[in-house]
């Protein structure tokens, strides 16, 4: 409900004159913000307490929250161009209320908050008096401030609204917070802030328990892939390890989950379920209070594993390189496009239809395979041909109930091609096959390289995986490449973005490499772009800045506004890069989501 402007008045009368708060006349978050305020010591007329972090003691800070604002940035630069033009800015605050990133429209650049909300200012209670950042770090709430309703009266000229991200323990990572001048409520803007807070706090929970069973759980099955999914995070013994806001919603009822089993949260547990979650289903559970959910696992290595858990598992592999079913191969399934291609691949492997692994050399082909013979449960062996191996009868005896891994089936001679027919015909569905190739069938039987009756058998159930530029899990794939070659080993965001720099022609095999020749030539313990002298120099073809700016002249003088300039801005340097989004995008600093989005 709106305060109404003469009500406020009189409240700020009293606070002003006596020093006491009149809670009838205000929210109820105002009126207790304010009295926290009153009891500090805090003068409404009064200055702000604490000096602004200096540069040093700020990238500190942001070192320290340096996942945090990995997985913000994408958001906020949405979150801006959503409201870009309405004199708005964007903050990104630390769990101790400390400003760590802002975004600036250029209407509100003038205004005086604009010169305070600054990274390295402090924004809590204690320093600033009633804002929305300080009342969500104290609630855990969503606040909003407007006007005279902030406690300082050098603060009434500006309205803020202010959203908490959660850390998936029910403690604060973080605050998205929105200022603006405008004095009427923005409540379409509350609603983007509190979507892309929840965003940003899925992608926290997924990043930090990538390697954990994730499952995604929602009243209605179409809301799965909603923003208002239900998530929950299992660890090796089926507790819960963490759990997002909306999930915590659906089990109000159900108190301290952090470390409850999953047969305690819910009727069935979870190895009755396996098998189906672990296939890709979409199954319907009930709580400990008979609330019914649709339920299903976020794709990854995790869940690739967890149908082997109701199935028994091979010991050994006859070829010695291979890994056994029910063992857990090195897998990353972090990028979303990957993910969804990923979807049902389990299910396949355990209805026995062919699976076909399309991709670049280096794009991860066998180490998905070998994920897929592990969730299989088959209990025979893992049998892996490459061309020239020859294809011999023997084989026929050695592969029956496990899988048959057949490696660059574009490389196949002739007479191989015409003996694997063969003997997949006298295997007859017995043995899970996995075929990998750098083309498509179409293009190979195009081309003349392969029999039309092999290349159509092979291809049941088709999966390309996209090349390592392409992919936006390039982090997560750093992170899990330095805890193999070297436990303890980091790397800094400035090392990031050189990587993203990258185009990466061997994909995953050269940045393992890479990765690897970082680690042995360095003696600390955290990489930083000095570590790859050797990728992401100068572009060879460097845009103009006479260009630019002759472009961007010529529109405004043509009455553009500035997010048309902006998006013509964007095309433009799309266009000099030759298409190349990830170049365009690391050239403008920008996430390659705003790009496409410009784009489309």
């Amino acid at each position: 409900m709106v305060v109404q402007t003469q009500e406020l008045s009189r409240a700020r009368q009293y606070l002003e004159r006596r020093g006491r708060v009149s809670s009838s006349s205000l929210p109820p978050d105002i009126a207790d913000s304010w009295q926290r305020c009153v009891d500090l010591g805090l003068d409404p007329l009064g200055k702000v307490r604490m000096p602004n972090l200096d540069s040093g003691s700020l990238r500190d800070a942001c070192d320290a929250h340096e996942q945090l604002i990995r997985y913000a940035r994408p958001e906020i630069e949405l979150l801006y161009d959503q409201i870009a033009g309405s004199n708005f800015m964007i903050a990104l605050g630390s769990p101790d209320g400390l400003i760590l990133q802002t975004l600036v429209d250029q209407q509100f650049a003038d205004n005086a908050a604009a010169h305070t909300v600054v990274p390295g200012s402090t924004w809590t209670e204690s320093v600033r008096g009633t804002n929305a950042l300080g009342i969500a770090l104290k609630t855990g709430r969503p606040a909003h401030v407007y006007g005279q309703e902030h406690y300082l009266r050098a603060n009434a000229g500006v309205s803020c609204i202010c959203a908490p991200i959660f850390d998936g323990h029910g403690a604060i990572a973080g605050l998205l917070d929105a200022s603006t001048t405008a004095a009427h409520r923005q409540e379409h803007t509350a609603a983007l802030l509190q979507m892309s807070a929840g965003n940003i706090e899925n992608c926290l929970i997924r990043s930090r328990y990538e390697d954990q069973l994730v499952l995604l759980f929602h009243p209605r099955p179409e809301y799965l892939d909603t923003l208002s999914v239900g998530v929950l995070v299992l660890d090796g013994d089926h507790r819960i390890a963490a759990f997002n806001r909306r999930g915590g919603i659906f089990l109000a009822g159900l108190s301290d989950l952090i470390g409850k089993p999953f047969s305690a949260v819910f009727e069935e547990g979870l190895e009755s379920l396996a098998g189906r979650l672990g296939r890709g289903e979409t199954i319907r559970v009930r709580d400990r209070f008979g609330s019914a959910a649709s339920m299903r696992c976020l794709p990854n290595r995790a869940s690739f594993a967890l149908s082997a858990l109701s199935a028994p598992s091979a010991e050994i592999s006859l070829d010695g390189g291979g890994p056994s079913a029910g063992t857990q191969p090195a897998l990353v399934l972090e990028d979303p496009t990957l993910a969804e291609r990923a979807t049902g691949l389990p299910q396949a492997a355990h209805s026995g239809m062919p699976i076909c692994l399309e991709g670049e050399t280096g794009t991860g082909k066998t180490a998905l395979a070998t994920f897929i013979h592990a969730s299989s449960g088959r209990e025979g062996p893992w049998v892996s041909l490459q061309p020239g191996d020859g294809i011999g009868p023997e084989i026929e005896s050695q592969v029956r109930g496990g899988t048959l891994y057949l490696d660059a089936v574009n490389d196949l001679s002739m007479a191989d091609q015409e003996a694997l027919l063969r003997l997949l015909e006298r295997l007859d569905g017995d043995t899970l096959i996995i075929s990998a190739s750098t083309a498509s069938a179409q293009h190979l039987i195009d081309q003349g390289r392969i029999r039309p009756a092999l290349a159509y058998r092979l291809a049941g159930f088709v999966v390309v995986i996209p090349p390592l530029r392409d992919r936006d899990d390039l982090i997560e794939l750093t992170d899990h490449f330095l805890a193999e070659i070297r436990p303890g080993l980091t790397i800094d965001s400035a090392g990031i973005e050189r990587l993203r720099a990258h185009d990466w022609p061997g994909n995953l095999h050269e940045l393992r490499t890479r990765l690897t020749r970082a680690a042995v030539k360095t003696s600390g313990f955290r990489l930083t772009a000095a570590d790859f002298p050797d990728i992401g120099g100068t572009p060879d073809a460097p845009v103009s800045a006479d260009r630019i700016a002759e472009v961007l002249l010529k529109l405004t003088d043509n009455g553009l506004k500035w997010r048309d300039v902006h998006g013509q801005t964007i095309r433009l340097m799309v266009d000099q890069c030759e298409g190349n989004v990830a170049e365009a995008a690391r050239r403008l600093g920008l996430s390659r989501t705003t790009v496409y989005k410009y784009l489309q």
